[in-house]
């Protein structure tokens, strides 16, 4: 499951943000709070933060966004349940202002949540150091706990098919145009990266129905051909590619050669019965006129 967290101080925009999702946010969870407006919950929060003057970033924020075919089968409450268990994991307690908001506008069904580090006794709950890297460990955690598929796993399976695929369609394409178009036909997006000097010099891959343009800012769908294989290079596609191209050309002409042959082969067979069926003696015209007088 993809997911992100960080620390930091924010303003009502970002409990708003979290409530609207174009009007499709629905707010699944709240703790320790009052009010259901977004902007009096800032206030409440900013008010129980207040209390430690040591703690700047003040907000734990971030998502949870379950892969669509996990998504789609997930219920809300399993996913509030699975946002709340890694929440604990990371530090969250009974005494933190938590508010859970399941977002649904685009392809991915996912879940935002927003914690006040202060707990309501002026306490910080949450280590900043590294809360990135320790929440996505947490979420992994809980997903192997509830018999989902973690997000690695997923990865793993995803760049297996891809780098199967791409062989596939190196068998055949003779140049990076083919090659993206034999892959779109696969339900992939290849997107090449160019050099001045070297021409092509990267790619990335990526499910089509991976691409979600809701959420390009936040990071990049895909991968890179270096993220899915170490074995297969820019370079050797390169030379796959041209490979392919000397093939076929051979071949063309080689065709053609053939069918050249073919043709002279038959012009001389065509010939060669024109001249058996000349007859081998032609008469005199007088030795003709001698034996039509006979007749009479």
């Amino acid at each position: 499951m993809n997911n992100s967290a960080t620390t930091r101080r924010i303003s009502k925009i970002a409990l708003e943000y979290n409530g609207n999702d174009k009007g499709k946010a629905e707010m699944v969870y709240s703790k320790n709070l009052l009010n259901e407006n977004p902007e009096q919950q800032f206030l409440e929060m900013k008010t129980i933060a207040d209390r430690n003057s040591n703690v700047r970033k003040w907000a734990f924020t971030g998502y949870i966004s379950p892969e669509k075919s996990i998504g789609d089968t997930l219920s809300n409450e399993e996913l509030v349940k699975l946002t709340l268990k890694a929440l604990g994991k990371v530090g969250v307690t009974e005494q933190n202002q938590i508010r859970l908001d399941i977002h649904s506008s685009t392809k991915q069904k996912h879940i935002h949540f927003v914690v006040n580090r202060i707990n309501i006794h002026g306490k910080n709950t949450i280590k900043a150091h590294k809360i990135g890297e320790s929440f996505g460990k947490a979420v992994r955690e809980v997903c192997k706990e509830m018999n989902l598929k973690t997000d690695l796993e997923i990865g793993i399976e995803k760049k297996n098919q891809m780098l199967i695929d791409l062989k596939f369609c190196l068998k055949t394409a003779k140049n990076f145009e083919e090659l993206t178009q034999k892959m779109h036909q696969l339900n992939y997006r290849v997107t090449l990266s160019e050099n001045v000097k070297i021409g092509v010099s990267g790619m990335r891959i990526v499910r089509n129905e991976d691409i979600n343009n809701d959420t390009l800012r936040q990071y990049f769908s895909g991968y890179k051909l270096s993220e899915i294989t170490n074995k297969l290079k820019i370079a050797d596609i390169k030379t796959i590619l041209n490979e392919n191209q000397m093939k076929f050309s051979s071949e063309i002409s080689e065709n053609k050669s053939q069918n050249g042959t073919g043709k002279s082969f038959f012009n001389e067979i065509e010939n060669l019965s024109k001249d058996l069926l000349k007859p081998t003696f032609t008469a005199s015209e007088e030795e003709l006129l001698k034996k039509k007088r006979r007749k009479f």
